[in-house]
């Protein structure tokens, strides 16, 4: 069971708030709960919201209880890129034709920026579509390395390309991704070195693109249940107990180290950012719902 003393009311101020919060981190730091965890706790102060991923192998149906107020959608541009050309063209019932060209669709299948911008564009009418009816869109963006490159793709578009349609479609990209009042960007980590080091970049490096990124969580911190007043104890007793006590001395050294080398990362990363960092302590349940529910009872006010 999470138990936390820090203030994490902010995650709910910004779930309130925003119409678009992106989430990014190094795999496997718990990064797809963590949205469906936002998106859960969204809904019950917003009514709804809709959860996002763009992945081969969604994963968030199997998170999010289909009876909910939370709807999962997966975004491949192979199977959105007739009605992003509709709008593209600004002739829907034209797409169709324009798609059953061979050369473009390979293409666009080809085309790492133009999948990508086709995606984005579908994320942006989804949100548009969303604020309108007043709950927020979760997306759970690719990994930290790729998400940046995503993120870039409308500025990198728009900057090749200065005037036609997809020029206007990576303009109303990027205005929705840089505005503050409507999006934020929220990063994951775990308190190890690598993952650290990671998030640190990529705070970095959405400052410079222009994403607001002003909340870091840090998931399963670890705690132990000695003291540094404990040590001397710890190591008398691996010295000198044998068995089952040694083991446990040993043991619970392990726990005191391992507890104190992610503090120290954790406050590597505070020193290293100017967002906000919420740690999220160790947790064990039995399955990915559960997990889900126990990180949005964490993060709640």
């Amino acid at each position: 069971m999470y138990e936390s003393s820090l203030s994490v009311s902010p995650i709910a101020t910004l779930l309130r708030q925003r119409d678009l919060v992106l989430v990014t981190g190094k795999g496997g730091t718990g990064k797809s709960t963590l949205v469906a965890a936002l998106a859960q706790m969204a809904a019950r102060s917003r009514g709804r919201a809709l959860a996002v991923e763009f992945s081969a192998h969604p994963r968030l149906p199997q998170m999010l209880d289909s009876a909910g107020k939370v709807r999962a959608v997966n975004i491949d541009a192979e199977q959105v890129v007739g009605a992003a050309l509709g709008r593209l063209l600004g002739l829907p019932a034209v797409a169709g034709a324009v798609l059953s060209n061979r050369v473009l669709r390979l293409f666009i299948r080809t085309s790492p920026a133009i999948r990508e911008m086709i995606a984005l564009d579908e994320l942006r009418h989804l949100v548009d579509r969303c604020s309108k009816e007043g709950f927020p869109v979760i997306a759970d963006l690719p990994a930290t390395g790729h998400a940046l490159s995503f993120l870039g793709t409308p500025r990198a578009v728009h900057n090749m390309l200065r005037v036609g349609p997809l020029a206007q479609v990576a303009r109303r990209v990027e205005e929705l991704l840089l505005d503050p009042a409507r999006s934020e960007l929220v990063a994951i980590a775990l308190p190890e070195e690598l993952p650290i080091n990671e998030t640190i970049e990529l705070m970095r490096r959405a400052a410079e693109i222009g994403v607001g990124s002003g909340t870091v969580v840090v998931n399963q911190v670890p705690s132990s249940p000695m003291s540094a007043i404990d040590q001397p104890l710890l190591a008398a007793l691996q010295c000198q107990a044998g068995g089952a006590l040694a083991r446990f001395a040993g043991s619970a050294w392990s726990d005191f180290e391992g507890a104190d080398q992610a503090r120290a990362q954790v406050e590597r990363l505070r020193a290293a950012v100017g967002a906000r960092v919420i740690e999220v302590p160790r947790y064990f349940v039995p399955d990915s719902r559960a997990c889900v529910d126990t990180l949005a009872r964490a993060l709640a006010p």
